[in-house]
């Protein structure tokens, strides 16, 4: 394996959401998170919509990283601008949240609604690393205080409060699995 593939989840943005507030802080964390994988060349993996997806890939792009959408429906281009390269789904009413999920190496959340719940969930099935950025709000922070999704406990969910401790965790729990 020769770059850390680094899925980054959460809130949609306004073409989803009717915010009241636009979720400024929310956003600007995804972007510096884009930046910071993009420093550590790891490939950014999103779902290609607006909010943080694209802040991380407008994020990522800024420094040249590359940046890769999971995109539901038949056609490529619906993605937002700063995407790279778009995997169609061929899904049109669900995104495969099983496709983003399996071509990550870990997943870092923050925020997110309904969306999110379901790739947090596909991600502890399939075991992947999980960083929680808390403070955002949304299923990411609520998930924070459980260490395991379930009596299972296939992976720990691991909760942190910055951006760069969510990059550093991400990076040494996929570290930690690759050895």
């Amino acid at each position: 394996m020769t770059r850390l593939q680094v899925a980054v989840i959460g809130s949609a943005g306004p073409e989803e959401y009717r915010f009241n507030t636009p979720c400024v802080d929310m956003y600007a964390a995804a972007e510096q998170i884009g930046i910071k994988l993009a420093e550590q060349n790891c490939i950014v993996i999103n779902g290609g919509k607006g909010g943080i997806m694209e802040a991380v890939s407008r994020g990522a792009q800024s420094r040249g990283g590359m940046t890769v959408a999971e995109v539901s429906g038949n056609q490529r281009g619906v993605a937002n601008k700063y995407v790279d390269v778009e995997v169609v789904t061929g899904d049109s009413s669900f995104r495969g949240p099983s496709q983003l999920i399996g071509m990550s190496d870990v997943v870092i959340s923050l925020g997110g609604g309904a969306g999110t719940l379901q790739e947090l969930a596909v991600a502890y099935r399939m075991q992947k690393p999980v960083v929680l950025l808390v403070g955002y709000g949304g299923w990411t922070d609520s998930l924070s205080t459980l260490r395991y999704l379930d009596e299972r406990e296939l992976v720990k969910f691991v909760a942190v409060k910055s951006v760069d401790m969510a990059v550093q965790k991400a990076l040494k729990l996929v570290q930690l699995e690759i050895t």
